[in-house]
Parts: structure tokens; C-alpha cells; sequence
């Protein structure tokens, strides 16, 4: 078979197929593949979605073009790397070891590029045998900022050392890490304005409310250039939350999950093929605006969708819907409080919070009882969690698939923050207030060492805001205006701070700052 290199210059990716005509507006990449003129476009589109995490759709275009050119390294490579998702804190390692298993003869029968031959040997490292995924992210960033140096030019090289450096910060944000991130992903869109992977990379390490403003151009930027792409229409969303930017935080996401909708509908998949990630978003968007009845559409439409398709995705996913609900209206007797959930397959950090749902009942009912029943019940699941992480940190199952139901340090350390939330509303039923107090406190202490969650809070009711509804109670007005702003610091124009905010100025008969926060309110 004759074997030609392409210098791909792709704006938009054409289907092989050119009876049905079809444009994927995915973005552009410039790259030099080596392989079979019929499988480089669906290669092309699989590198394309790859930089998207659209993964699945990723692997079926990598899949095809092996198919049709089954010497075409690349198309390996590209499938390997769609069984890793760093940034999601998940691999599939059996499916991603043996695609990188295919790729072992073709290194030795077929003529690559040196470029090629380096990326091959790129992935191995992500499946290297015998080795603690921490470890192999750390290598895998090592040998990427090695091959940057290499090929200072080639933006595929730039683009991927970028992530693995986003991917390498384990247990969450680190400002100097996602920093060089920002200006390798800021570097390539210097050059080419519509790379996939840049903007995406861009958003990723600015989508917190310090650095937000940075990507805003990377946010309006991103939708328009791969519109083909859910994940892209969903991921400007994630500036315009740190910003507080609500309507566009709906907009976005009204528009990533009609897309998955569509996808879903398409390739006759069922319920999990829906965007439910950017479902949630939507609906806490929605909950920001006020727009409850849309809201609690959403809830009892996702518990619908998780009774059709009881994945854990879904179990998960109406868990979300439930409890940002619930936090973010105070409703605590409403019907959606009343919903059950099987947490079968859920990790320690989302457990926690299916136990502060039942905890916050049992305070808003005063039942005593309950509330001590599910204290112990968390107890002894963090206990539990906590041993099996040991185990994991010291090598146990190191060639095990990782995915989100394996507790990390930081799923432990939000547990705790659920755990001692519910011992301070125990104290504060028992009339016990330095205690509850000392707990709250302990607990703001615990929150504020946590990695910055950016979306709906993953504190279901961030401590800053319950800490401040108990200093309310208390007749502490100003140290209650102090916590709430805190809250404001990580949670821009979130609704529950703003308006727990005018109540307390009501009652401290500040004008001013009454005035200051319907401004604020005025401007969601």
C-alpha cells in the first residue's frame, strides 16, 4: 500500500463519505501524519473531537480510520488516548493498554515520522505497567514537556503538553501549573486563533473567579469554532459562572444539551448519551435567575431519565439536580427533598452529600434522632474510604481502571466538611451554640483549603453561607455580612450570599449597603 504525508491544515473536516456532504465544524489543527489518503480525514476529525473530549465519537473516527488503514500508527495512538481523561481523574486502563498493545509491531514495520515515533512513545507512558496512575500522569507530563522542547513549533505537541500539565495537578487547582498551561494554550492561539485544544485548555485554567476575565475571549471564541462539539458549548460556561454571568451560563448550556440531545437522537443511544453535566449547569443557572418552575422541571425530568436508564451517571447527575435544588431554594419540604436515590457505585465525597440532604431534613424537622443516625452513618463510611485510599496510595490495584467512584485525599476532605456541617446543626438543635459555632468554624477553616469547584458548589451548602445563617440567628449581623461576602469570593453573584446579605443590611438598617446589593441583584 502506498503510504503519503500529509501537512494537515484543517478547518473544517469533511466526511469520506461525499455523496452526504457533511461539514463537522470542529475546529483547526496543523499536523504531519503519516498513513492512507482515505483514513487521514477521519483521523483528522478523531484528533479534532479528541481536543473536545468528545471522547467516544473520538474513538469511533480513530476506529474508522484503522479500519481503512490498519498500518495508520496514529489512528492507535489517538484511540489510546481517548481511554484517559486526566482532567476528569478517570482512565480505562484495560481498553487504553491494549490499544497502546496494537501499536508495539507497527513501530517496527512502518516508516515514521520521528514526530510519530515520539507520540507513540508518549502514550505508552500513560499505560506503563505496573505503575500508580499518579505516576504515570507525572511521567507522561515530563516526556510531553521534553517533546515541547523538541518541537517548539508543532502546536498538537504544545496543545497536549498543556493538559498533561492541567492533568498533572491531582488533587486540584495549582495556580503556577494551570498558569504554564495558559501560556502554552495562549502561545498556540497566537499563531492559530481556532485551535480546539488551545481554547479549551485556555478556559480550563482560567475558570476561577481570580483568573476568569483572561478567558473570556477564549469563552466567546470557543463555542463558535466547534459548534459540532457539545462539550465546546458547554465549556464557555465555565467563565461565565466564575463571573456571574447567569444568562449566558443558561444560554450555553441550553445549547450544549440540545446538541447532546441531538447526537443522542441521531445514533439512537439512550438516556446516558444526554449532556447531563451541562443539564445541571443549566439548571443551576436557571436557580440563580430565579426561574424556579424551569428548575424543578429539570429534577423530577432527570429523575425520569435515571429510572429509564438507571446508570451511575444518572443516579449521579439527579443527586446534583437534587441537592443544588434544595441548597440553592431552601425548599427542604418540598416534594424534590422527598426523592429517592440508590448510591450504589458512588464515591465517599458523593455519599456525603446524599447523607447532608438527609441531614439538613432531619435539622429543618428537628428530629434528633435521625440527624445522629446519619452522623454515625457518615462517620464510618469516611472511615472505611479512608483505609481503602491507603491502599490505593500504596500501590494496591495500580493497573486497575481509575474512575470517580475511587476516593481521592480531596473526596475525603469535602466528606469531612459534610460531616461537621451536620454536627454543628446537631449542636445548634441541641442549643448548644459555641459548639455548633466551633464547628462551623472549623468547618470554613476545612472548605477554604479545598480546591476551587468551579460550577454548582460541590459543598452542597458552601459553610461560609451556613456559617453565616447561624451568626444571622444569633443577632451577629456584621461578622454574618463578613461570611456571607467571603462566600461571594468563590462564588460571584451567587443568589443565597446576595440576598442573605440585603436581609442582615435590613436589619442593620445600613442604607448604603442595601443599596449596593440591589444594585448587584439588578445586574443578574
Amino acid at each position: 500500500m502506498q503510504r503519503i504525508l500529509f501537512f494537515l491544515i484543517v478547518i473544517v473536516v469533511v466526511s469520506c463519505k461525499k455523496d452526504k456532504k457533511k461539514i463537522d465544524y470542529l475546529g483547526v489543527v496543523n499536523l504531519e501524519v503519516s498513513g492512507n489518503e482515505n483514513a487521514i480525514p477521519h483521523f483528522e476529525k478523531g484528533l479534532l473531537l479528541l481536543h473536545s473530549f468528545e471522547y467516544e465519537d473520538a474513538r469511533e473516527a480513530f476506529l474508522k480510520a484503522q479500519e481503512i488503514d490498519s498500518t495508520l500508527a496514529m489512528a492507535f495512538w489517538g484511540e489510546a488516548m481517548t481511554f484517559n481523561h486526566g482532567l476528569w481523574r478517570g482512565q480505562n486502563y484495560e481498553e487504553g493498554y491494549a490499544a497502546v498493545q496494537k501499536i508495539g509491531e507497527l513501530k517496527e514495520t512502518t516508516n515514521l515520522t520521528s514526530l510519530e515515533r515520539d507520540l507513540l512513545e508518549a502514550v505508552e507512558l500513560l499505560y506503563k505497567p505496573k505503575t500508580p496512575k499518579n505516576e504515570r500522569d507525572q511521567d507522561y507530563m515530563k516526556y510531553m514537556k521534553a517533546l515541547n522542547s523538541k518541537y517548539p513549533d508543532n502546536h498538537e505537541v504544545a496543545a497536549f503538553y498543556a493538559l498533561s500539565l492541567l492533568a498533572s495537578a491531582s488533587e486540584g487547582r495549582n495556580d503556577s501549573i494551570y498558569g504554564l498551561g495558559a501560556d502554552i494554550a495562549k502561545k498556540i492561539l497566537k499563531e492559530n486563533a481556532k485551535h480546539p485544544g488551545a481554547l479549551h485548555y485556555l478556559i480550563h485554567s482560567y475558570d476561577d473567579p481570580d483568573h476568569a476575565e483572561l478567558a473570556l475571549d477564549a469563552a466567546n471564541s470557543y463555542s463558535k469554532v466547534a459548534p459540532d462539539a457539545s462539550h465546546a458549548l458547554h465549556m464557555p460556561s465555565h467563565i461565565f459562572v466564575a463571573l456571574g454571568m447567569w444568562d449566558r451560563v443558561i444560554a450555553s448550556n441550553i445549547d450544549s444539551y440540545g446538541a447532546s440531545v441531538n447526537r443522542m437522537k441521531a445514533k439512537e443511544l439512550d438516556n446516558d448519551a444526554r449532556g447531563y453535566h451541562a443539564y445541571h449547569w443549566l439548571e443551576y443557572g436557571y436557580l440563580q435567575k430565579e426561574e424556579l418552575e424551569k428548575a424543578e422541571k429539570m429534577v423530577f425530568d432527570m429523575q425520569t431519565y435515571s429510572r429509564e436508564t438507571p446508570s451511575r451517571r444518572a443516579r449521579v447527575h439527579l443527586l446534583f439536580l437534587k441537592s443544588t435544588f434544595l441548597a440553592e431554594t431552601d425548599l427542604w419540604d418540598h416534594d424534590i427533598a422527598n426523592i429517592e436515590i440508590d448510591d450504589s457505585g458512588f464515591n465517599i465525597s458523593l455519599k456525603a452529600k446524599k447523607y447532608f440532604l438527609e441531614g439538613m431534613k432531619a435539622f429543618k424537622t428537628n428530629n434528633k434522632k435521625q440527624i445522629d443516625f446519619v452522623i454515625d452513618s457518615l462517620s464510618a463510611k469516611i472511615k472505611g474510604e479512608a483505609l481503602l485510599m491507603q491502599n490505593i496510595e500504596s500501590g494496591f490495584s495500580v493497573c486497575a481502571s481509575v474512575n470517580r467512584s475511587m476516593p481521592s485525599e480531596s473526596d475525603i476532605d469535602e466528606s469531612e466538611v459534610f460531616k461537621l456541617q451536620l454536627m454543628a446543626l446537631r449542636s445548634w438543635m441541641h442549643n448548644d451554640l459555641k459548639k455548633a459555632n466551633d464547628l462551623l468554624a472549623e468547618s470554613v477553616s476545612l472548605e477554604d483549603k479545598l480546591s476551587y469547584s468551579y460550577g454548582p458548589p460541590s459543598i452542597t451548602k458552601p459553610t461560609k453561607e451556613l456559617y453565616a445563617e447561624f451568626l444571622l440567628s444569633q443577632g451577629r449581623y456584621e461578622e454574618a455580612v463578613q461570611m456571607y461576602k467571603g462566600a461571594l469570593k468563590k462564588g460571584p453573584k451567587r443568589l443565597v450570599p446576595l440576598k442573605g446579605i440585603k436581609k442582615t443590611a435590613l436589619l442593620l438598617k445600613d442604607d448604603a449597603l442595601v443599596k449596593e446589593v440591589d444594585l448587584e441583584l439588578n445586574s443578574i
